[in-house]
């Protein structure tokens, strides 16, 4: 009898200590550069098609979603959205694509400038190689420190023999695009990234992109499905979390979809807390001997 108090109580106790996480908080095209006796597109931009005039500025990152790169594009973005914070950097928008197999693309969201393309580079890009194209386009006037060391061994010189490129293909299917506007002044670039890599990784069939956008109104953090406001921090006073996101993403998209775990009613969930904090435990029933047990399973003297 003893034993089985204890074990009930060791699971009771457990449960209770168990750590809980509370989340409360358009350039002109491009023409291709020689740099080291290699063929390279939108390395950098003369002065005349520099966007440095405070013109907007928007990213898009589009990437293989069958081979799992959405964590590359998702810390990619908070790198140049943290390095360019204040260099009229205006967005980032996160592309998922099927097919083709093996896009990891970096480009203006006009399709003008094109600043990575992973298939024609024959890789994926260091950090500083693609926070120097980003400055050469919107900043070129702007020193990146450390990872500006290699720049002037780097400088692109044009090519008078180089054909002009291609004409700029269409954009991709964007909607049903998912943006996310946070308070760059809150530092709260992380809690939006996660939460883009969240939707993202949920609705993988349903979203075709996700916008995280930098703001300097002070505590902002809003989300919305194209013209829908799924949340406003201000109105509500709160952040969102994960699950009530996913519910009102579901409800636009796929009403019909089950969420699992976290499609949880609030009834449900309200009925779950008073039945815990009414029901009776193993601790409550415990007696004095079984309690002085207890303290020595534990050590607690």
């Amino acid at each position: 009898m003893q034993f089985t108090v204890l074990i009930s109580l060791a699971v009771t106790v457990g449960r209770l200590l168990q750590p809980v996480l509370s989340f409360s908080p358009r350039a002109p095209p491009v023409h291709r550069h020689r740099v080291g006796g290699a063929i390279s597109s939108g390395l950098a931009l003369t002065a005349e098609t520099s966007t440095s005039d405070g013109a907007s500025n928007e990213l898009l990152i589009e990437y293989c979603t069958g081979c799992r790169w959405m964590l590359r594009a998702a810390w990619m973005a908070q790198e140049l959205l943290t390095t360019f914070e204040d260099d009229n950097l205006s967005s980032i928008t996160l592309v998922p694509t099927r097919e083709p197999a093996g896009v990891f693309c970096v480009r203006s969201c006009d399709d003008s400038v094109l600043l990575w393309d992973r298939k024609a580079e024959g890789g994926f890009p260091e950090a500083k190689q693609l926070k120097q194209r980003v400055r050469d386009w919107i900043a070129p006037d702007k020193d990146l420190g450390h990872s500006d060391a290699a720049a002037a061994a780097e400088k692109a010189t044009d090519c008078e023999t180089c054909p002009d490129p291609p004409p700029p293909r269409p954009l991709p299917k964007l909607a049903p695009n998912l943006s996310i506007t946070y308070c760059t002044g809150c530092r709260w670039l992380l809690r939006a990234a996660w939460m883009a890599q969240e939707l993202l990784t949920t609705f993988e069939t349903e979203i075709n992109s996700v916008t995280l956008v930098p703001n300097d109104e002070g505590g902002v953090y809003r989300i919305e499905l194209d013209e829908s406001m799924l949340w406003d921090r201000k109105k509500q006073e709160r952040f969102p979390a994960p699950k009530e996101i996913k519910q009102k993403v579901r409800d636009v998209l796929n009403p019909e979809r089950s969420l699992g775990h976290s499609d949880v009613t609030d009834r449900t969930e309200a009925q779950g807390t008073e039945t815990s904090q009414d029901a009776p435990t193993a601790i409550d029933d415990m007696t004095d001997d079984e309690a002085e047990e207890m303290r020595k399973f534990f050590g607690v003297m």
